[in-house]
């Protein structure tokens, strides 16, 4: 509290940066005035001999009333000029005292370099805010979720310090049991650091396009492959290549989410529909099922990040409730969307709309 108000003080009692242009103006119009007087009254001595003293007192008042108004006038002008600096300081002490703050610094309606500068620092602090977040959400997210597996865990070398050194079924048992729980430990960090990664794409940077239609047939042909006891088809109505501005990593990413995620819950007709179709400015992909199907309530939360429908199903099917919300945060962090079409015992239409990309090919870095 003490230090806050002896910064107050020292801001109060600095030369600030308007006083500083205003006198600095001032004390050049001063100069450039009395070099102009001195001029000006040795040219009359040499036409009228010796001036009136009238006319220098005259000379000495315009003097000083004009670097009064200059003065003014320079104070008033660069004022008006550094009100973005004043909105940048309170944007960034605000930041200082909270880095999750709503203060914004105001865009000047001159666009100018200081607009610029505003833009950059609002942005920069968005950036922060959303890698905070992102921070804050991971931690929550780890402390929630990993206290099962850990609990088990504990259980198990707790059981074997008792009565595993003794007997071998419960040596082999807790191995297992505790092998496994690290098992779902591991996959559940990767896909809580592959969420976070996800949301934290900067679009702006990402120079990689890829072609749509040939990736989707390539993870078709591969599900085709690994899963022989599925029937698996393909509309495509691609006329031409639709490129988007997406890592194809990602963009496979995407797919492999959604194509697994059918299988999981396609248990009695097990066939899986893909469709590829293109309007003016979007491509849309469509993975379609045939199984248990989603009710209203269900699919309003099925990307929420650890929602299962049945958690103990899904468990056991290897699922953590992730796979859906890292797709979801995937597509939208490349301008896209993607929705859900489902009810109860008819399956469940996952579709994705990516915008596409109409840049010169030959400065882009395609894909294959």
């Amino acid at each position: 509290m003490t230090e806050t108000k002896k910064t107050t003080e020292k801001t109060l009692r600095r030369f600030t940066l308007s006083w500083q242009l205003a006198l600095g103006m001032a004390s050049g119009f001063f100069v450039i005035f009395i070099i102009f007087a001195f001029v000006l009254s040795q040219i009359l001595k040499q036409y009228y001999g010796r001036l009136p003293e009238t006319l220098y007192q005259w000379l000495g008042i315009t003097i000083l009333l004009g670097g009064l108004f200059v003065f003014g006038f320079a104070f008033m002008l660069t004022r008006y000029i550094l009100r973005p600096v004043k909105s940048i300081k309170t944007t960034i002490e605000a930041f200082e005292d909270d880095p999750m703050t709503n203060v914004r610094a105001v865009r000047a309606n001159v666009n100018d370099e200081f607009y610029d500068l505003v833009n950059i620092l609002n942005r920069m602090i968005d950036r922060l805010q959303s890698l905070i977040g992102a921070q804050q959400q991971f931690v929550s997210d780890v402390s929630h979720e990993l206290r099962t597996p850990v609990t088990i865990v504990k259980g198990h070398m707790d059981l074997l310090n008792r009565w595993g050194k003794d007997e071998p079924e419960v040596l082999e048992d807790s191995i297992k049991s505790s092998l496994a729980e690290m098992q779902r430990m591991e996959t559940l960090i990767n896909e809580m650091l592959n969420l976070t990664r996800a949301e934290q794409i900067p679009i702006e940077n990402v120079q990689e396009v890829t072609e749509v239609g040939g990736l989707v047939h390539r993870v078709f042909d591969n599900f085709k492959l690994i899963h022989p006891d599925f029937i698996f088809t393909l509309d495509d109505d691609l006329t031409q290549d639709a490129n988007v501005k997406v890592r194809q990593d990602h963009m496979e990413q995407i797919l492999i989410i959604l194509a697994d995620n059918a299988v999981k819950y396609s248990l009695d007709r097990k066939e899986i529909h893909f469709a590829l179709s293109q309007t003016t400015n979007r491509v849309e992909i469509g993975i379609q099922d045939f199984g248990e199907g989603l009710s209203s309530e269900d699919a309003a939360r099925v990307f929420d990040r650890f929602y299962r429908v049945d958690k103990a199903r899904s468990r056991a099917k290897g699922g953590n409730g992730l796979g859906l919300s890292i797709a979801q945060r995937l597509v939208k962090a490349y301008g896209g969307e993607i929705t859900l079409e489902s009810a109860l015992g008819s399956g469940s239409v996952f579709t994705i709309r990516l915008p596409l990309q109409r840049e010169n090919k030959n400065d882009q870095k395609l894909s294959n």
